[in-house]
């Protein structure tokens, strides 16, 4: 049985015990070890590190953890109320973008079950056909574009070219709403463009 009552105290604890804040690799192991059903994230384990190097989270304050513990579950239940409107919108964007591939390029069509299409490699958001007939892979992120999802489209587009071989021409598409200056310098020479979206809301008074 876990001798933490929260997350916050394996915090505080690893980072007393450190010197240190911990690696979220070993933060994370901990975190599974004792909460096996909680719902961490990497954005959680930010979250920790900013409050205790600005001080909003007393290392030595380790006691107060109980008077305090509504106010981190508030806070808690606020990032994880911001990873799913994340994924509410990446679903949003994907099932937009899913009847206007032409809007991504021109000559765009999707491929037969070409909606999260399954691979060894996880499930791919839009598999299409350009105009030449190559297989475009498209992967879609709700926000910023980090390396991670230039590695996931890179990797389905390699399960593919092992699995597919009457395609040579595979590419892909990455579209977010920005994108990391590494994503951006990593794709020059690879067979991958990005492509920026934008929202936009209109409002129309009724009464």
């Amino acid at each position: 049985m876990s001798g933490y009552q929260s997350i916050k105290d394996i915090v505080i604890d690893t980072y007393m015990s450190e010197g240190e804040f911990p690696s979220y690799e070993k933060l994370t192991s901990l975190v599974k070890a004792n909460f096996p059903n909680s719902k961490w994230q990497k954005s959680h384990y930010s979250w920790y590190k900013s409050q205790i190097k600005t001080g909003k989270i007393e290392v030595s304050g380790v006691e107060t953890a109980v008077s305090d513990e509504k106010e981190i579950s508030d806070i808690e239940s606020n990032i994880e109320e911001s990873i799913e409107a994340s994924v509410s919108l990446e679903r949003d964007l994907h099932n937009w973008l899913t009847t206007r591939l032409s809007e991504i390029e021109p000559g765009l069509i999707l491929v037969d079950g070409g909606v999260e299409y399954q691979t060894e490699a996880g499930r791919i958001d839009i598999l299409a056909k350009d105009q030449t007939g190559g297989l475009v892979v498209i992967e879609i992120k709700a926000g910023k574009a980090k390396d991670g999802a230039l590695g996931q489209l890179l990797g389905y587009i390699g399960c593919l070219s092992a699995t597919t071989k009457k395609h040579e021409n595979i590419r892909g598409i990455l579209i977010a709403s920005n994108f990391d200056s590494r994503v951006i310098f990593a794709v020059k020479g690879l067979r991958v463009k990005l492509v920026k979206y934008q929202l936009s809301f209109k409002l129309e008074e009724i009464l």
